[in-house]
């Protein structure tokens, strides 16, 4: 009895939660929080961060909501104000201090950001655009596809722009 539960864990519960690890890897890599995919997969958030480890933090916001967990500072206030502000505030930490790990920027992408950017165009042709995105998944390890939506491609733009400018220094 004991040998067939062994064997029953191996072959149906092992592989069940390598599913999950990539489930919520992929939802990540598709740009949800670790509380959607918490929501999404069915089970609880703290599942979903210790699987993520690290690349389920956006940013110092959720440092600080870490560290405020942790301490027991969060759960003062909690029994004191019913709602502090706190997740707005790492909301907006996390805006200004992302959690980016960037993959390195290539020396043919460097070449092709070089000519790209001197000088800065003022429209972009699809074949040039698929370049751009597929630096821009490279770097950032995303999965951003060719939009018609300029604002999109501007943003995409800025964001390759601040990393050329950092690997020219």
């Amino acid at each position: 009895m004991l040998i067939v539960l062994h064997i029953f864990a191996i072959l149906i519960i092992k592989p069940l939660k390598m599913d999950i690890n990539d489930k919520v890897f992929e939802l990540h890599q598709e740009g949800f929080k670790a509380g959607k995919i918490a929501q999404k997969l069915r089970v609880k958030k703290s599942v979903v961060l210790d699987i993520l480890g690290e690349a389920g933090r956006e940013g110092l916001g959720d440092i600080v909501t870490a560290f405020t967990e942790v301490t027991g500072i969060k759960a003062v206030v909690d029994a004191v104000v019913d709602d502090c502000g706190c997740s707005a505030r790492a909301e907006k930490l996390n805006k200004l201090f992302p959690n980016r790990k960037l993959n390195n920027l290539e020396n043919d992408q460097f070449d092709f950001l070089e000519s790209f950017f001197n000088p800065r165009p003022t429209s972009v042709s699809s074949k040039v655009q698929n370049e751009l995105v597929a630096i821009y998944n490279h770097l950032f390890k995303s999965k951003r596809v060719v939009t018609n939506c300029s604002s999109c491609l501007v943003n995409l733009i800025d964001d390759l722009y601040k990393i050329y400018e950092g690997a020219k220094q």
